[in-house]
């Protein structure tokens, strides 16, 4: 998987400061490991909705949430989808966390930066479904995102029948494999620029504002 560095920086927290020599053969290594040994997985499935000011309904679920209803106004279609990096990458990130914490570190950007981007190719994916090619996609919208309620992402799991490529809940509805996401991604006939988790953020300093 392609993961650029720009990506993989507000994960170091470094801001835009490029890495130095070492740091960056450092994560080319990690990149190489983990796309060596990493299995990235997809699930989705797409709905009608209807969009209030505060709810979001499919025929299968009714989500209270002004921020998502918000985020999807005048979308007709939305898609539910989930995606993970699967156990290797947590396998991998464990070992370092025992064996070399500046590794570790690294690890734990690389992956969430290459979790963050196969969702990205993954929401190009879907938007080229028959069904949704005449629609505008507007960015995905995780559980957890503003008054998005993360007890959520157990609905998702079950409408997506997430076991199907590994994903679980712990109680307290964090996924496993820790590098996976469930999100809402709207679909519109208007065209519209695109917005998420950010605009909820009053962080406005933040780096990732650039990077995402």
């Amino acid at each position: 998987m392609e993961v650029s560095v720009r990506k993989i920086l507000p994960f170091l927290k470094t801001g835009n400061v490029s890495p130095c020599e070492r740091t960056s053969a450092m994560i080319n290594e990690i990149i190489s490991e983990f796309n060596a040994n990493i299995s990235p997985k997809s699930v989705y499935k797409i709905f009608d909705c209807r969009v209030s000011l505060t709810e979001v309904e499919i025929n299968c679920l009714t989500i209270n949430s002004k921020n998502l209803a918000g985020h999807l106004t005048n979308c007709r279609s939305i898609a539910l989808f989930a995606a993970t990096l699967g156990a290797a990458a947590d396998i991998i990130i464990r070992r370092y966390s025992v064996q070399d914490m500046e590794k570790a570190l690294v690890a734990q950007a690389v992956s969430s930066a290459m979790i963050e981007t196969y969702c990205d190719e993954t929401e190009k994916e879907i938007a080229q479904i028959n069904e949704l090619k005449e629609l505008n996609p507007v960015s995905r919208f995780s559980p957890g995102y503003g008054d998005f309620d993360i007890s959520f992402q157990k609905d998702f799991l079950n409408i997506l029948n997430g076991s199907r490529i590994g994903l679980s809940l712990t109680d307290a509805f964090m996924l496993t494999p820790v590098k996976s996401v469930t999100a809402v991604i709207g679909f519109s006939e208007e065209k519209r620029e695109m917005a998420g988790k950010c605009v909820l953020c009053a962080d406005k300093g933040c780096s990732f504002r650039e990077a995402m």
